[in-house]
């Protein structure tokens, strides 16, 4: 494929790179991007992977430079993000940024080295696997060698020489689309992790994890508010007392209702996408709970914050009217109550206001008794939630017989739940 690097003389690229005496240093990512930073004219980018703080200031360069005085070559096998070489979203924004200026970003399947020129500056380095070691900014710790202009045969092997006869042999292909999402895809499956090399131990990785999925307090019509005996005409009745329980709706059912754009939210309209969610998603073991496919765990968490948001537009649009039917069937009990009340008055009452206690009186003790009972709206809107907990399969659960059984008739077609092999333990923060 033809570039416009091709065109780039050599000398052009000794007049602009000229530089002071090579040097043995350190370089990481907040180098990295004060040279780019810097760089007027031209850069080129090579690495297994690249950071978000270096696609960063490269698409901040672009846009600055041209979309033809930057040139970028990856890696995008998604060990490079497994092993920390970059990440990702890094690779993402790098490639967003090169296809909104009508530029191109290159791979190179299986670099392990780093090199960066910036205008007079030329760094070859070794890029640090941060999932394995943390990497330094010491000087005497050095991992880059910084020169000034490039040396032919490298111009010539990436592709900026101006040379035919010298065959191009790295970044010849251009990163696509489906590249990116075969990675995405990949990682999802299997995410990095934190490594140290000095410990290493038997791990494992498990296809499925447990979920704990619920959704509470929304069910506000199936509440009830209990009446005590006392105020039904049994104050005097010790042992009816005792085996009398009623209990009163807190509002009346299917009578809450939010509209949401051209949706209208009710119970049963978040009972029901709760249900859907949990039917898509979670796979039941019978005995064990449910759980999840790991490769399924963004699409079921972006469905969850959909529920969680319903939930939320449900509990603040309905709290007025909420309240409003709690007053009001609050109301009714009291007026149906205070007969039997004013017949056999509960001793709470007497003892205040004596045997000759006031209808008046009755009623305001019996209004401020069933309002506590019924509590108010806004109490009760907090316990409005969507809860999720995931718990991993214990190495134990995937090697045991039953659980296995369990799995494979619930699971068709599945008979490997996890891999496992020598690695090195996660390392402490």
């Amino acid at each position: 494929m033809a570039r416009t690097f091709r065109n780039i003389r050599i000398k052009e690229f000794k007049d602009n790179y000229m530089n002071t005496e090579p040097s043995i240093t350190n370089i990481d990512d907040e180098k990295l991007v004060y040279h780019i930073s810097r760089a007027k004219n031209r850069i080129v980018y090579m690495s297994p992977g690249i950071s978000d703080q270096v696609a960063h200031a490269l698409s901040i360069a672009w846009m600055r430079l041209g979309n033809q005085a930057v040139y970028v070559i990856l890696d995008v096998d998604p060990e490079v993000c497994r092993l920390g070489y970059g990440t990702l979203e890094g690779i993402k924004t790098i490639l967003d940024q090169a296809t909104k200026l009508g530029a191109q970003v290159f791979q190179q399947p299986g670099v392990r080295i780093g090199l960066l020129i910036a205008d007079k500056t030329t760094i070859v380095y070794s890029p640090t696997p941060l999932l394995i070691e943390a990497g330094s900014k010491q000087p005497e710790r050095p991992n880059a060698i910084q020169l000034s202009s490039p040396p032919n045969e490298i111009t010539e092997e990436i592709g900026l020489g101006c040379s035919d006869q010298v065959e191009q042999l790295i970044g010849k292909r251009e990163i696509e689309l489906k590249d990116i999402q075969k990675t995405e895809y990949d990682l999802k499956t299997n995410p990095p992790v934190k490594f140290d090399l000095a410990r290493k131990v038997r791990v494992f990785i498990s296809k499925f994890q447990f979920v704990e999925f619920e959704m509470s307090g929304c069910y506000i019509s199936r509440k009830k508010v209990p009446i005590s005996s006392d105020l039904v005409g049994l104050a005097k009745e010790t042992n009816l007392q005792k085996q009398f329980h009623a209990h009163f709706d807190l509002i009346s059912q299917n009578s809450l209702e939010v509209k949401n754009g051209n949706r209208t939210l009710t119970e049963a309209s978040m009972r029901k996408k709760k249900e859907e969610i949990s039917k898509r998603f979670l796979i039941s073991l019978k005995g064990y709970g449910s759980v999840l496919l790991r490769v399924n765990k963004d699409d079921f968490l972006k469905a969850v914050k959909d529920l969680e948001a319903d939930v939320n537009s449900f509990k603040q649009g309905v709290v007025c009217d909420l309240q409003k039917h709690m007053d009001q069937n609050a109301e009714s009990l009291v007026d149906a109550l205070l007969p039997a009340v004013i017949q056999n008055p509960p001793e709470e009452y007497t003892k205040f206001f004596g045997v000759e206690i006031s209808k008046d009186q009755l009623k305001e003790n019996l209004k401020r008794d069933i309002k506590k009972s019924f509590g108010n709206a806004q109490n009760l809107i907090q316990d409005m939630i969507v809860k999720v907990l995931f718990k991993d399969l214990t190495y134990e659960s995937l090697n045991d017989a039953k659980f296995l059984k369990v799995a494979r008739e619930a699971i068709p077609g599945n008979d490997v739940f996890h891999e496992e092999y020598d690695a090195a333990k996660a390392a402490e923060e």
